[in-house]
């Protein structure tokens, strides 16, 4: 399956075709070089390029893995929304990979991943995260208790704190007074290479939270791919370098670019 983008449209005229059977564009002295040639001399090499991968692989074939995982006890912990008259959500995505403590509890836990409040179920700021310990009061406890206070082993700052900070070890925010834990789902992917649409495109780490609160999920997951042409309107970097910064009034080439993300179906 070849790309799904048209670039035989103004301004690029790719007008590449297998069935011509042009295997090189042959520059020549005294002749211009049109952008057509430039972009069709790509296609030329992308043709072989995808015939050589179709042999090898199928369409979505993991090159270099890329492994999947499933997560059916993936812990969260609920928090009020603000702290201190300050809105969690301004702040809270600095703590993915830091380790928490329960003020009261003890118990001690990874962050691996943040739900805002606007994306939350539940309307809830929520922490997904990987517990470590039990609770130094006793070892039967080992999820966060409600009402608790959640402090991190990192700075945290932010333009609502003003010209403050949360230091390490003090509480950045409570958890909220009833039901504050819970387990849910997620379908993670590590970074690979995947043959899509005769490319070897690089498919980034994520994970995808199936069910946020509950771990009984029934959905079909796989990757969407997104296609898409970037010009230096989206992506300042495409201007002309040349004297080592971008130069606004000398925009460059546009870019035919690939993006997958994990996306799940009933």
């Amino acid at each position: 399956m070849s790309q799904v983008t048209n670039l035989n449209v103004s301004p690029y005229f790719d007008d590449f075709d297998a069935n011509n059977d042009y295997y090189k564009v042959l520059f020549k002295p005294g002749y211009p070089i049109q952008a057509r040639e430039l972009t069709t001399l790509q296609s030329i090499l992308q043709n072989q390029v995808e015939k050589f991968g179709q042999h090898f692989f199928k369409e979505g074939a993991k090159v270099i893995p890329g492994n999947t995982s499933y997560n059916q006890f993936y812990y969260a912990v609920e928090l009020n929304n603000t702290y201190l008259g300050v809105p969690i959500d301004a702040y809270v995505e600095q703590l993915v990979g830091a380790k928490i403590t329960g003020q009261t509890s003890g118990i001690t836990a990874v962050v691996e991943k943040v739900l805002l409040s606007t994306d939350s179920e539940r309307g809830n700021v929520t922490l997904y995260v990987n517990y470590l310990s039990s609770s130094t009061q006793n070892n039967s406890t080992v999820q966060f208790l409600d009402g608790e206070g959640l402090s991190s082993n990192i700075t945290i700052t932010s333009g609502l704190l003003g010209n403050t900070s949360i230091s390490a070890g003090t509480p950045f925010g409570i958890t909220i007074a009833s039901n504050a834990t819970s387990v849910g789902s997620a379908f993670s992917i590590t970074e690979g290479v995947y043959f899509i649409r005769g490319y070897f495109v690089t498919v980034n780490t994520e994970t995808l939270i199936l069910d946020q609160y509950s771990n009984n999920p029934n959905y079909r997951v796989g990757l969407f791919v997104n296609e898409e042409v970037i010009n230096s309107d989206v992506d300042e970097s495409l201007n002309d370098n040349s004297q080592g910064f971008n130069n606004y009034a000398a925009p460059g080439a546009d870019r035919l670019k690939f993006q997958c993300l994990c996306l799940k179906k009933t």
